[in-house]
Formats: structure tokens, C-alpha cells, sequence
């Protein structure tokens, strides 16, 4: 059987996309229908099963099709096969869940652009989406150039080097880079500070320790004249390469000085970044935390501001620590933020920290702020000092780490060092013939379990749990508070909540205040409270965590209809916009969608 050409099949607009979702679930096809529609489509077309679906590509143009794996009649892969030989034009994103994995790979053997874990979220159906459409432009870009190339051969003599770089770069690019990571890390590495100012009167000390081979953290020290000295630490939100590219644009980005060569402020320094960053950093949902720091070499006076960073903290042996707190938002939260000052002052001997949030949330004996303060006071060695926090930090640390900078200045002399690379036994261990690497261990599968114990009802929440289980949440709290004084939310081996299960931990902290209490709370999940204002639930947080009962139980997630799930959804996100007028804006065009979709139901 022929195929004919996609862009001879109706409903394929110049500029603009059409997409084709697949899933025999209405609820996740609504979902990333929804992401799909922030792109400006010229259409989403909606199928439930693959018979349908090809059906709409005999007779439609379509650029990106988003499918599920298993589907009654026809499922994921036989659509695709059948696409392969027949509609070969579109690119392919395929949704699987972790029983459907296997499936998943094998249509990634088949061609498939991309996959996405169910149930998918709207920010990665967009990224995925956006980035199948980029491969798109890029492959028609190559063969409008390949013609050019073919119908004006003399003209074009002259640039076919340029031309074929372009090719390669192209080609290269459609692979969606991997292999890249090696080229990153010395890119990276090398837009780090490379050699210490040489101060009189004052030692530098750093230590930078990504996570993985490249990472988000980004610091430096610059001498903007004979008596000013600028430091900046900033960590980008996230791991690996998407982290590090936004560091590298934060370096970019920084502007110490305006167009007549004055040097700015710390809190203009901070705002003028968010200004350039905010539009990218917003859209993607990320956020940059920074600390800069204007320094008098010789006075010794230092003004700081610090956007959404951990205290600034400064001390010695004969002064009592000074923690130095964030003075506005992280960078990318708000459009037009406000960025206040700490003004402080170093004496002889006298030293200050700047650190990322790596160093503390780290192995068990991982160091707290105190205990950072504390380690101020000690007359040793700068570089052992840091070298200590850090094994400390990792110290019986498993699995995956963030990423660790610490840059102490003191008002001494001596020498300075910048420690950008990894230790000498790290590198030897590196040259050596690497072990048989051990099976990795598995990711928890998302659940709730519950128990009680002495009148005291708890509730863990375990793995990456989203709006599936949020009604679930809510009955299981409501029904432990029914017959409990006290009620304990464990979140010790919560690895991330979507936003319905924000909205919905926060429903059930402000119905009983006085009998609530959450525990086991990781720094990416108390930072997901603190942007979204989640107040009530932050004072909730109990340092000391309970024991809980030998006897927990799953809870039962019987599956709701999708009305069910839409009121669920709609009161989680209407509790989280109640909180602040950048959640209101964030979430009101769910809302105002779930609102509608519900009604129409009715």
C-alpha cells in the first residue's frame, strides 16, 4: 500500500502544529490535551483506542502523535508499526507505565521520539512535545537546505563548508544528546573561576563537588577594583545537564557593573538577574537561588543579598556566629521581586561562608546550619575545614547526591585556592579498572500506608505520588482523625508530590490544625511549601520524627470516575490558588477548565 504525502492529507496548516493523543483513559487523555493546547496547535484530535486512531492518520495530516502502550483492539505498537510503513510522517511519544516499561523500550527500538511515565504531568508532556516539534523544523531546515544546495551549486560553492557543519550539527542535534555529557563537564568546568584573585589581607578557600558529572551549582570571586571584591554562589533547581545549563546562562546573565562601568549593588545585581532570567526561568518552572556579596577589601564592610539562598553566615574564634537570611524570592519566582540588603563587617581573623543547600541535606551525618556556624570558630586549616563538611555531607550517603559548594573568605593572610576539581583519590579511583557495578536498586512504587498506635493515627507517603492517590489521602486522614486525637503525615520516602497532592495535604492540614503534625519532610518537598505559601502546612513540620507502627497497612486506592477525579483535581488547585496571587495566576486557568469540563458533565 502507498502512503501519501503528509502534506497532502487536509487539515495540516502552514506554522502550525496538529497532534493525535491515544489512550483509552479520558482522564490522562484531558491531561495532556491540556499540555498540548499551550503550544497553539492548530488541532489536538482525541482517540481511545488504535483502530480509531488510524482511521484519523489514512485521512489526516498529523506532526506528533502522544500514545499509550496498552489499548483494547489495537494496541500502542501495532499502531505504530502499521504508521511505519503506511503514515510514516509523524513522530511518535509514547506513554507507559512501569508494568508497560519493556512495551515502552521496544517502540523506542522502533523509532518512537520519546516516552513519558504515567500518569503523564502537563509540564513534561509540553517539554517532550516541544522538543519532538523542534526535531521536526530541524529535519525539514535540512532538507530545504539540501535543495538549495542542489538548485544553486555554483552560488553556493563558496559556503559549503558552513553548509556541512550546519548538516552535522543538525544531525547530531536530532539524537538527543546522551553522549554529550563528557564535552559538557569540560565546558562547564572551564566557566568556573580557575585561579584565586591575589588579595593582600585576605585568603579564598572553595570547594566544588557536583552531584553528578556536571551540576547547577556556579560560584565566583572578582576583584572589580583596587578596593571592591564581588562574590557570587548561586544553584540552580534540579541535577544533571538541565541544571547545568541554567547555571552557565546565570553566569552569562550576571552583570556586576551598568553600561557606565559603576558597580552595582548586591540588591540591583539580584533584580537586574531576575529581569533577564525571569521570562525562561518561569516558563519552564525552574528557579535559580543566588547570594552576591560587595565587599570592601579594605575596610572590611560587605553588603549582601540573597535570593531564596541559605544563610550567609559569618564568625571566628572570638565572635559569636551571624547567620545573614535571604533578603528577597529565588530568581524566576516572581516577575518584579524586591531584593534587600544585610550590611556586615569582618575584622582581622573574622570569616564568612557561602554554601549550597547540597552541603546540608546530604548522608545522616550530613552538617546543619549550627553546625556549620560552629565550624567558623575553628583556627585550622581552610581547605580541611571544607574538605570536612563535605565528607561529613556524604558520609554514608546512598544513592544519587546534589550538588556541594562551600566558598569561605577570611580577613588573614595567606594563600588562596580554588578547588574546582575532584579529589585526588576520586581521580586515582577513576583511572583504576572500574568494579562490576551493582544492580540498582529500584524506585519505591508511589503508595499510602497507614496505621495507629496508642490513640495516634499516621499516614506515610511513599515514592513520586500524584492526583491518583489524592482522594485516597484525603478518606484515609479523615477517617483516622474520626477515631484518633492525633494525626502524623510521614514523608520520609516521599520523593515528590504533583500539585494536586499539595493542594490536598494542605485541605486536610487547615480542616484539624490542632490535631495535625508532618514529619520526614525533604528540602525538595519544603520547598515545593514555601513556594506555593503552604503557611499552615510549614508550621506543621515537627523536627523530631516519630516511630511509626510496626503493623502499617496499604492504603486501598479504588479507582474514581473521572467526575470524581475532576472535583478532586478542581478542590486541591482551587485550595492552592486561595494562598497567594502568584498561585491564583499560576492555577486559575485550571480552575477555571475543571470548572467548566465539570459543569458540562453535569
Amino acid at each position: 500500500m502507498t502512503s501519501e504525502p503528509i502534506d497532502r492529507l487536509p487539515g495540516n496548516p502552514a506554522g502550525r502544529p496538529v497532534f493525535l493523543v491515544v489512550d483509552d483513559d479520558p482522564m490522562v487523555r484531558k491531561i495532556v490535551t491540556r499540555g498540548l493546547m499551550q503550544l497553539d496547535p492548530a488541532e489536538v484530535l482525541e482517540e481511545e483506542d488504535g483502530l480509531a486512531a488510524r482511521e484519523v492518520l489514512r485521512t489526516r495530516a498529523v506532526d506528533v502523535v502522544v500514545t499509550d502502550v496498552v489499548m483494547p483492539q489495537l494496541d500502542g505498537l501495532a499502531l505504530m508499526k502499521w504508521a511505519q510503513e503506511h503514515r510514516p510522517g509523524p513522530l511518535w511519544i509514547v506513554l507507559s507505565g512501569l508494568d508497560t516499561f519493556d512495551a515502552a523500550v521496544e517502540a523506542l527500538q522502533l523509532g518512537a521520539f520519546d516516552y513519558l511515565a504515567k500518569p503523564p504531568e502537563v509540564p513534561r508532556v509540553r517539554v517532550a512535545v516541544r522538543n519532538a516539534l523542534d526535531q521536526i523544523k530541524l529535519k525539514r531546515e535540512r532538507e530545504r537546505l539540501y535543495a538549495e544546495l542542489e538548485d544553486s551549486n555554483v552560488q553556493l560553492a563558496d559556503k559549503v563548508d558552513q553548509l556541512q557543519q550546519v548538516c552535522r550539527v543538525l544531525e547530531s542535534q536530532a539524537a538527543v544528546i546522551q553522549a554529550d555529557l563528557h564535552r559538557a563537564e569540560t565546558i562547564q568546568r572551564a566557566l568556573l573561576p580557575q585561579d584565586p584573585p591575589a588579595i593582600p589581607g585576605w585568603c579564598i578557600e572553595t570547594l566544588y563537588r557536583p552531584g553528578h558529572r556536571v551540576g547547577g551549582d556556579f560560584y565566583d570571586a572578582v576583584v572589580l577594583d583596587d578596593h571592591l571584591l564581588g562574590l557570587v554562589i548561586a544553584d540552580a533547581a534540579g541535577h544533571g545537564v538541565a541544571a547545568a545549563m541554567l547555571s552557565v546562562l546565570f553566569k552569562l546573565r550576571l552583570k556586576q557593573r551598568d553600561r557606565t562601568g559603576q558597580v552595582l549593588q548586591p540588591g540591583e545585581v539580584l533584580r537586574r538577574l531576575n529581569y533577564s532570567l525571569y521570562d525562561m526561568l518561569s516558563a519552564s518552572g525552574a528557579f535559580i537561588t543566588a547570594a552576591y556579596i560587595l565587599l570592601d577589601l579594605r575596610s572590611g564592610e560587605g553588603h549582601i543579598a540573597l535570593a531564596g539562598h541559605p544563610p550567609c553566615l559569618v564568625g571566628s574564634d572570638h565572635r559569636t556566629p551571624q547567620r545573614l537570611e535571604r533578603t528577597g524570592p529565588a530568581l524566576g519566582l516572581e516577575e518584579e521581586p524586591h531584593y534587600a540588603q544585610h550590611t556586615f563587617s569582618l575584622e582581622a581573623g573574622d570569616r564568612l561562608m557561602l554554601y549550597t543547600d547540597g552541603i546540608l541535606d546530604g548522608g545522616p551525618e550530613s552538617p546543619d546550619t549550627d553546625s556549620l556556624a560552629a565550624g567558623l570558630a575553628e583556627v585550622g586549616d581552610r581547605a580541611a575545614l571544607l574538605g570536612g563538611l563535605f565528607e561529613d555531607a556524604t558520609r554514608g550517603l546512598t544513592g544519587d547526591r546534589d550538588d556541594i559548594t562551600l566558598l569561605l573568605i577570611q580577613r588573614c593572610e595567606g594563600t588562596s585556592h580554588f578547588d574546582g576539581a575532584a579529589p585526588a583519590r576520586q581521580q586515582q579511583a577513576a583511572e583504576a579498572p572500574a568494579p562490576e557495578p551493582e544492580p540498582a536498586e529500584a524506585p519505591e512504587l508511589p503508595h499510602l500506608e497507614q496505621g495507629a498506635e496508642d490513640g495516634h493515627g499516621f499516614i506515610a507517603i511513599v515514592g513520586s505520588v500524584t492526583w491518583l492517590y489524592s482522594q485516597a489521602l484525603l478518606d484515609a486522614a479523615s477517617a483516622l482523625l474520626a477515631g484518633h486525637d492525633r494525626l502524623t503525615l510521614d514523608l520520609s520516602r516521599c520523593e515528590h508530590l504533583d500539585s494536586t497532592c499539595l493542594g490536598t495535604l494542605h485541605e486536610i492540614v487547615t480542616s484539624s490544625p490542632e490535631a495535625l503534625e508532618l514529619q520526614g519532610v525533604s528540602d525538595e518537598v519544603h520547598k515545593l511549601f514555601d513556594e506555593l505559601s503552604m503557611r499552615v502546612v510549614l508550621e506543621h513540620i515537627c523536627p523530631k520524627a516519630r516511630a511509626l507502627p510496626g503493623d502499617m497497612t496499604v492504603v486501598d486506592t479504588t479507582s474514581l470516575s473521572p467526575q470524581e477525579q475532576g472535583a478532586r483535581i478542581l478542590s486541591a488547585h482551587e485550595s492552592l490558588a486561595r494562598l497567594s496571587e502568584s498561585n491564583r495566576s499560576q492555577f486559575q486557568g485550571v480552575v477555571d477548565s475543571l470548572r467548566s469540563d465539570l459543569a458540562d458533565a453535569d
